[in-house]
């Protein structure tokens, strides 16, 4: 006769058993991979992604480079024209932007969904800027006009983008100020200059680092000018050393009394004793001014005026390695 089991402790079957051993397992498992379910409500969503530090200004800025390949391609022209050259340009720098974000962890369905129209991106990166997007082209060509364009760069140079750079993570820094520099110059080769606020810089020893620098390059291109008697090349020289010389003086003003005086002279890389040899030092010169400005970049911390400073100068640099016959590049110093 079956036995009168009530009120016996109820046991779980095996096959009970094993199901809950698979459940404890399950939850232990989506524990250790950091999934938590809100106030443990099945099927709620996991909370929400930390951005990146810098993220905001970073998406726009990349976004806003896709739209400004666009309308430096819709400006016509020969390849060898200045919109069709920076169209190649805006056009790698956004892949290396993209690849950036996707490296410092932001999701790509994230970009993918955060990638709107034209007009979105124009707009949210005049938001991240602090500027007025530039208006659609409306030359009668229906083509970008040149004014439009240097407009359109000259847009993320407010002192906003600069202040969001100074929040970007210290190992992304150096890339996009240099993005920042490279506009400066495209909107100064397409005829409309930066303007850049006075900075208060109080970096004493930095800007004496940096004055060193300067001096050394202002020695090159004194014996690029005096090896350059007459001509277009001497023409060049001089107003190359006159942008330096303003420079320095500007750094030494920053630098006080950590400023010391002009070495005499300098090591140069080879002889130079004829034009031609003074044009390739000017080329020389300027490439390594170039990668030095972009490697300081690296070292001016969160100082927004030191920051401003060494972008504004990049660019600079990069406008007269350019004048020189140096290709423009989409992250001068870097590349």
């Amino acid at each position: 006769m079956p036995m009168d089991r009530a009120g016996a402790p109820v046991h779980p079957t095996r096959r009970r058993a094993l199901g809950l051993g698979l459940a404890a397992a399950a939850s232990l498992s989506l524990s250790a991979c950091g999934i938590r379910f809100e106030d443990g409500t099945p099927g709620a969503r996991p909370a929400a992604r930390r951005p990146v530090q810098g993220e905001a200004f970073m998406v726009a800025l990349w976004r806003h480079t896709e739209d400004l390949a666009t309308r430096a391609a819709g400006a016509g022209g020969a390849a060898t024209s200045l919109p069709a050259r920076l169209a190649v340009l805006h056009r790698q720098q956004a892949t290396v932007l993209r690849a950036e974000l996707l490296r410092l962890g932001v999701p790509d369905s994230d970009l993918t969904r955060s990638n709107g129209s034209t007009g979105t991106a124009t707009a949210a990166a005049a938001s991240a800027t602090g500027t007025t997007p530039a208006p659609t082209a409306t030359s009668p060509t229906g083509r970008t006009t040149a004014a439009e364009l240097a407009a359109a760069e000259a847009g993320d140079l407010g002192p906003t983008a600069i202040s969001s750079l100074s929040r970007v993570l210290a190992g992304s820094v150096p890339l996009v100020g240099a993005v920042l520099a490279q506009r400066s110059a495209a909107a100064t080769l397409l005829g409309r200059p930066a303007t850049w606020p006075d900075e208060a810089w109080k970096g004493q020893s930095l800007a004496a680092t940096f004055l060193t620098t300067t001096r050394a390059a202002i020695y090159a291109f004194e014996v690029v000018a005096a090896q350059s008697p007459s001509g277009a090349q001497h023409t060049l020289a001089m107003s190359t050393l006159s942008a330096l010389r303003a420079r320095a003086a500007a750094q030494e003003a920053m630098a006080g009394s950590s400023a010391g005086p002009p070495d005499l002279a300098h090591p140069l890389p080879f002889p130079v004793t004829t034009p031609a040899a003074a044009r390739r030092l000017a080329v020389d010169v300027l490439e390594r001014l170039r990668a030095a400005g972009a490697r300081d970049l690296g070292t001016a911390g969160t100082d927004t005026a030191a920051l401003g400073l060494l972008v504004r100068w990049l660019g600079e640099t990069e406008v007269l390695a350019s004048r020189w016959g140096v290709r423009l590049a989409p992250f001068p110093g870097l590349s």
